[in-house]
């Protein structure tokens, strides 16, 4: 991509889309593929606003097979932007990175565009709902963030880095959160970090640093919950513009309601 851009990049994030190996798969009462295709129709119904980039930001899907990844990488082709993913907890690291060898996913450590860094943080301990970042994953952070000089920086990554408000929920957030802002205190080019994870709209700001969590394109999890209760709000996406000037303006879409969607 270019390495000087005068507009803006526009990016749409989409997260925790838990496609099966076959269509109609439900996660609660919800069917995940019609909640994805609403979502992508939703998307690409704005010809004056289409993203250049699509960030897939964990749990792409919910049954673990190579035909679920599959089926993600097929549904996302609708909308002609190049889509970078990274894992979260229901996901199989290794199959999703044999997925991007044969697909047009991309599951990459960094994204350079114009005088954007985004950085994709992987917080996935296998096995384990919760969030965590290993040692050399936090050593790589400090290295790509030390040794780029690009001016403005977005972090990606699955799990929530700060409490929601949601107990239940707050069980599985990155276990070592104190670590990981560590690293990024120390940089004063980072910009934003958005994750997914939650099923919910999030919107914070830790000294000075905007966090933002995104509606799954499924099933919703109730704000405030202090056990795993879903809402009937209807399923989103995030979009975001990244200006050459280190502005960063953001927000959330929802999409008309879906079938089959849980009454409250």
């Amino acid at each position: 991509m270019q390495s000087y851009r005068s507009r803006p990049l526009r990016i749409v994030q989409i997260t925790d889309t838990h496609l099966c190996s076959k269509p109609g798969g439900r996660l609660g009462s919800v069917d995940v593929d019609r909640c994805l295709a609403a979502v992508l129709r939703a998307i690409a119904a704005d010809p004056g606003w289409q993203p250049e980039l699509l960030l897939l930001t964990g749990d792409l899907v919910q049954e673990v097979t190579s035909s679920a990844y599959e089926r993600v990488a097929a549904a996302l082709t609708s909308l002609a932007a190049p889509c970078f993913c990274l894992p979260g907890n229901h996901d199989d690291k290794a199959l999703l990175a044999a997925a991007c060898e044969r697909t047009a996913l991309r599951w990459e450590g960094t994204l350079t565009v114009g005088d954007w860094l985004l950085v994709f943080v992987d917080s996935v301990r296998p096995g384990e709902p919760g969030g965590h970042l290993s040692a050399a994953e936090l050593e790589r952070l400090q290295r790509v963030l030390d040794g780029h000089p690009a001016p403005h920086r977005l972090l990606l990554v699955h799990h929530q880095p700060v409490p929601i408000g949601s107990p239940w929920l707050d069980t599985m957030m990155i276990d070592n959160a104190g670590d990981l802002f560590a690293v990024l205190d120390r940089d004063p080019r980072l910009r934003g970090l958005i994750f997914g994870h939650v099923h919910q709209s999030f919107a914070s700001c830790r000294r000075g640093l905007p966090i933002w969590g995104t509606p799954s394109t499924c099933l919703q999890f109730t704000p405030g919950a202090t056990r795993s209760s879903y809402d009937p709000i209807p399923p989103g996406y995030r979009w975001l513009e990244l200006h050459p000037d280190g502005q960063l303006l953001t927000g959330v879409r929802r999409v008309a309601p879906v079938p089959n969607a849980p009454s409250a």
